[in-house]
């Protein structure tokens, strides 16, 4: 009587176990993938020169300007090149709904965010200063720039007040 109940409760625990999902007939990947498995815990437990690496966090004062930096570094550069008077022509560009760029005499690119509209010709030499501001535009052309001052050399042709 001993001998059927645990051969009984042997088959309950199989069938059990069989239908969990848990089988002994894995494919040959799942053998492979576990082989790998225990071989690189293996390795990682006897491997005496493997340490374990240690993080260190490292305070940072949110005060503190970040220096090195690619941005930054550009961000100097730029207001270093456009720092004083700049020469430049006007010019009437048909992109994204139509603005008025200055293509300065050195070829750069500038995208006044400020211009008056009395300035606003196509072709007219400007002489400008002002100061390379940090924004995106819709327009993606040039060095966003604010005008502080600006002085017409040569006028150029007047656009309609819809260019604007």
């Amino acid at each position: 009587m001993t001998y059927k109940k645990s051969l009984l409760s042997t088959l309950v625990i199989t069938v059990l176990l069989s239908a969990c999902g848990s089988s002994s007939s894995e494919s040959e990947t799942d053998k492979t993938t576990k082989a790998d498995e225990t071989k690189v815990e293996n390795s990682q437990e006897n491997s005496p020169e493997q340490a374990a690496t240690e993080l260190v966090a490292t305070p940072v004062n949110s005060g503190d300007k970040i220096t090195g930096h690619e941005m930054e570094d550009l961000k100097h550069k730029l207001k270093d090149e456009f720092s004083g008077w700049q020469r430049g022509r006007v010019q009437f560009l048909n992109l994204e709904g139509g603005f008025y760029g200055i293509i300065t005499d050195s070829g750069k690119k500038l995208l006044p965010m400020n211009m008056a509209k009395e300035f606003a010709q196509n072709g007219a030499v400007v002489r400008i200063k002002g100061k390379v501001k940090n924004v995106m535009t819709i327009q993606q052309w040039g060095t966003p720039f604010t005008i502080t001052e600006i002085e017409l050399i040569t006028p150029g042709t007047k656009g309609n007040n819809a260019d604007m």
